[in-house]
């Protein structure tokens, strides 16, 4: 587990660093706002391709191959982004390859999670996964705050050489990852047979279009904030600052993720954490100082910081053993495809709100999926709706 833990922490922290650099790279490129939604499209595109493959190469082959498999990719992203930086084709290039393996990479982690957690203990041991990444996604974004050439912009050669040597660290605990034995009675049928029939099962579809926009509101923030800055004349230390508080808050929430599961029932905390997300993030479309700002960042942390490792185990709970890297790269599938589509649709409200019409659309979205909880149950499935 501490591999995994090592992991999870080394391909956040890099793609934390590197993402929001990347926008920078794009914008000091002379890049318009208007292609942000491109490079987030451009991060979310090998789920398209990819998604089912990489979990069914997961349940075949093994999460640490599929480790292996991710680092690789990831520091090939890092040095095209390193050789390209001044050209917005190849920064988009390299936050194609970026996502592709970061596919490989957070399938075999959350496929290892959900074989290995212990009965009872699936909110904890998500929890406890989920924040080894925040700790990497709080550290990923202190990054931007080295000096820079201006004040408004990171030294983005400096950070990007950085993010080569995270890969390094990342491709070295892949090596330390387990190894679950197959179960191959699960894993016979078609992908796409499989597909169908875990889809099928009572609470799937919900749980992944729930984790989805709450995920693309993460999404969302990491693109849009930057441009937000940019806006409002605020130096790229505050916007740091609005990134690291949103993930450290999202640590604390998920330290304490097994107590508050088991205090309010995961249903009715997954309605509060979406509920006050969506207020959270339409708050920080007020003009208001950078405090405000700030303490809106922390409470949307907190709150975001709750749902996606309860959207894991709500969907470990619903799958059988050996298709759980399956299901995890069609949640990971699902997550792409709204980082793809809601980032570039709200895009087109830049010119007509600025970017904070864009935010105030995201909380939107999240009271929605507060909605579509509601609706639903997150209790565990009967064990003979479990495809054989």
């Amino acid at each position: 587990m501490t591999a995994v833990l090592v992991h999870a922490l080394c391909i956040q922290l890099l793609s934390g660093a590197l993402r929001p650099t990347l926008a920078y790279g794009l914008i000091e490129a002379n890049g318009a706002v208007g292609f942000l939604g491109a490079l987030s499209a451009a991060w979310a595109v090998p789920a398209l391709f990819l998604a089912l493959p990489a979990g069914r190469f997961s349940d075949r082959f093994g999460e640490r191959t599929s480790a292996l498999l991710g680092s690789g990719v990831v520091i090939t992203s890092a040095v095209v982004a390193l050789v390209g930086r001044g050209s917005v084709p190849t920064l988009l290039l390299a936050s194609l390859i970026l996502g592709a393996g970061h596919m490989f990479s957070v399938v075999s982690e959350q496929a290892l999670v959900a074989n290995r957690a212990r009965e009872g203990k699936l909110d904890t041991s998500f929890g406890l996964y989920s924040l080894a990444a925040s700790v990497g996604q709080a550290l990923g974004p202190l990054l931007l705050a080295l000096p820079g050439p201006t004040p408004a912009t990171p030294p983005i050669e400096t950070i990007i050489k950085i993010c080569v040597g995270i890969g390094v660290a990342l491709a070295i605990a892949s090596v330390f990852m387990g190894r679950t034995a197959r179960q191959l009675d699960h894993v016979q049928a078609g992908m796409f047979r499989s597909t169908g029939t875990l889809l099928r099962l009572p609470g799937v579809l919900r749980s992944i279009i729930t984790g989805s926009i709450a995920v693309s509101s993460v999404e969302v923030i990491q693109t849009y904030w930057p441009a937000l800055g940019h806006e409002r004349s605020f130096s790229a230390a505050i916007v740091s600052t609005m990134l690291v508080v949103r993930a450290i808050m999202s640590v604390a929430s998920r330290g304490a993720l097994g107590q508050l599961a088991r205090r309010f029932g995961r249903r009715h905390l997954m309605i509060g954490s979406l509920s006050l997300s969506a207020i959270a993030l339409a708050g920080i479309a007020i003009p208001a100082p950078p405090a405000v700002l700030i303490l809106c960042a922390g409470v949307f942390g907190f709150s975001i910081g709750i749902c996606q490792p309860l959207t894991m185990s709500w969907l470990t709970e619903i799958t059988p053993p050996g298709n759980r890297g399956m299901t995890m790269s069609l949640r990971l599938a699902g997550n792409r495809i709204s980082q793809a589509a809601i980032p570039v649709t709200l895009g087109t409200l830049v010119a007509a709100t600025g970017v904070g019409g864009v935010l105030v659309a995201s909380g939107l979205a999240l009271a929605v999926s507060a909605l579509i909880v509601r609706g639903g149950r997150t209790a565990r499935a009967p064990a003979t709706s479990e495809p054989q």
